[in-house]
């Protein structure tokens, strides 16, 4: 399997476990998987500001995690 192959099941093999993780410092709306640069990225969606940033981990397992705020997220309703 080439690198990347590999970047990208790293990152979907980290995806449960970020939120888990994120979920200690603000309610999750989502994971999801993000390109970064050359490689793979998680990407947690927060529905809120946590009180710390600082305190947030920039890597699970190796794997960059990509941190947004973007609020909570509600179905339409057509």
């Amino acid at each position: 399997m080439n690198d990347r192959g590999s970047q990208l099941d790293a990152a979907r093999a980290v995806k449960q476990k970020a939120r888990t993780v994120f979920a200690r410092f603000a309610p999750v709306s989502g994971v999801g998987i993000t390109r970064q640069g050359d490689s793979y990225a998680v990407q947690v969606n927060l529905e809120s500001e946590p009180a710390d940033r600082e305190e947030l981990p920039d890597r699970i397992d190796g794997v960059p995690v990509v941190v947004r705020v973007v609020g909570q997220v509600r179905k339409q309703i057509s």
